[in-house]
């Protein structure tokens, strides 16, 4: 039986509700998901042109996490949240500058099944600034699939910040569809590919310029699988 779910954040000038058809059966999802609450952030984000990139890799009970910044004098300390409603975050692991990638930094977080299979994950840094103040990373969402063709999709829906970045991770080629559409429906950008078995990763470039008002970014594989995000940029 396939089950739709939605879930709501207010982060910064920026709301999204993700939802999304799942292939696996959500019977631990035993907390109200329909959007009914939300929670405003009062944290500093991590400039755009400190932190260059942030997207995932997922594999069976893990997720891997690749990050990298441009600035050399930043610190070089991460802890790295998780949450599974986009609000609770919890440290879950850390990451120095010795245990960086040579492209970057990286994290692997390994977790029971069922944590991916009932749930959305959703990802963020945080740094210490010079004054002792916190300092957050945009939000990375993840969410597995498992179904015959794709493996996952994981995005950083963050027009207020960036373009919106998306990996879809598939297990054979597919033809992936990725919109972007105002309130009223209307489609303001469109993005047609052929995808090859692996990680596919684009960007969505000028959406960053899109002007205050609701969106709507869906993310289609093969017409089957798909993930919606609703954008309130403000």
């Amino acid at each position: 039986m396939e089950h739709l779910f939605k879930r709501i954040l207010v982060i910064q000038g920026l709301a999204f509700i993700s939802a999304g058809v799942f292939s696996t059966p959500l019977t631990s999802l035993s907390h109200d998901t329909t959007g009914n609450s939300s929670a405003k952030l009062s944290v500093r984000t991590i400039l755009t042109e400190k932190l260059v990139s942030f997207n995932a890799t997922y594999e069976r009970n893990s997720v891997t996490l690749h990050w990298n910044i441009n600035a050399l004098n930043f610190s070089n300390h991460f802890d790295i949240e998780r949450s599974t409603d986009g609000i609770n975050f919890e440290k879950v692991g850390e990451a120095r500058q010795e245990t960086s990638a040579l492209n970057g930094f990286y994290f692997d977080d390994n977790f029971k099944a069922s944590l991916a299979r009932n749930n959305d994950l959703y990802y963020r840094l945080k740094q210490t600034d010079a004054n002792q103040q916190a300092v957050y990373s945009k939000i990375l969402i993840v969410r597995s699939f498992n179904s015959k063709s794709v493996q996952a999709i994981s995005v950083t829906p963050d027009p207020s910040i960036n373009d919106i970045a998306v990996n879809v991770q598939l297990k054979q080629s597919s033809y992936v569809v990725m919109k972007v559409m105002g309130k009223d429906g209307s489609e303001i950008l469109r993005k047609s590919t052929e995808a090859n078995d692996g990680e596919n990763r684009y960007e969505l470039k000028g959406t960053n310029r899109l002007l205050p008002g609701d969106y709507t970014l869906e993310i289609i594989v093969n017409s089957n699988e798909r993930m919606t995000l609703h954008l309130i940029k403000s």
